[in-house]
């Protein structure tokens, strides 16, 4: 897994690696799709405050994704391209 490339900010690491495997074979990003799922399984039951929760951590979300696939796409330039044709970034078989 992500072990110690993981970091709440978008930046490359000491040796950093390109995970791809587990969840990450078929997603670049699946935290942030569970982070939806579960704002969006929120918004549906509870309402009113997760509804906001969900739009505000969509736009958050999908502005992470591009900010993370450019640095990736730098950091790994021979390895992230043919990475990022074979998987969807955040919603599976769509995009």
């Amino acid at each position: 897994m992500l072990g110690r490339n993981w970091s709440q900010t978008v930046s490359a690491k000491q040796n950093h690696n390109l995970v791809r495997s587990g969840p990450y074979r078929s997603l670049r990003h699946p935290m942030y799709t569970g982070g939806l799922l579960a704002c969006l399984g929120s918004a549906i039951v509870v309402g009113g405050p997760f509804v906001f929760l969900f739009i505000l951590l969509g736009a958050i979300f999908i502005w992470r994704v591009g900010a993370e696939d450019r640095l990736l796409a730098r950091q790994f330039p021979d390895e992230f391209p043919d990475y990022e044709r074979r998987t969807n970034a955040l919603i599976p078989f769509v995009w």
